[in-house]
């Protein structure tokens, strides 16, 4: 892992722990941002969210962004960990800046909100995409499937010199056997 990947990942995954932390303890004060956007989740047909549904899904997923958000800073898995904030970010985006329900200075507040949450979740895009040098698993399978018969050329050539070599023993052996006789 390079200095700045060692740098970048545990900064990026700060945020996304401090969200976690703050909805893992404090999840009554999401009641009111999940409540202002109720009547879309209806027309969406997830239905109305009852105070101790969000209540509970607000642990949920702040343990989640917690979990992930470590994983991510301390490079255990951080490809799925930033996959999986990279999720609830989407989330959360939609859901704590309606910016479809706002007017005036409020609306750019939720459009500042937004663009802050692209930034996360590009940033924890990069780290989906980041395979550490390592050539992806398609890229392997293309590879293997063009050496393919570069391989078994070589292999046959290596046989045919294997062979070469055990015939020129097994001669030698023969006359060593003869000389032991005599």
């Amino acid at each position: 892992m390079s200095i700045i990947t060692g740098l970048a990942r545990p900064l990026l995954a700060i945020p996304f722990i401090t969200s976690g932390v703050d909805a893992a303890r404090h999840p009554q004060d999401h009641v009111e941002v999940v409540e202002r956007v109720n009547p879309t989740l209806q027309n969406l047909g997830v239905g109305p969210l009852s105070p101790g549904t969000i209540v509970m899904a607000t642990r949920a997923v702040g343990g989640v962004r917690i979990v992930a958000g470590l994983c991510m800073a301390l490079g255990k898995k951080p490809r799925v960990a930033a996959l999986a904030l990279t999720s609830t970010e989407i989330a959360l985006a939609a859901v704590k800046n309606p910016v479809w329900l706002s007017t005036g200075a409020e609306r750019k507040q939720h459009v500042a909100g937004l663009v802050s949450s692209a930034g996360l979740i590009g940033g924890a895009l990069m780290t989906v995409g980041d395979r550490r040098g390592k050539p992806s698993l398609g890229w392997r399978l293309e590879n293997h499937r063009a050496h393919k018969e570069d391989m078994s050329i070589l292999a046959d050539r290596y046989e045919a010199e294997l062979e070469e070599q055990k015939a020129k023993l097994m001669e030698k052996i023969a006359k060593a056997k003869e000389k032991a006789k005599s």
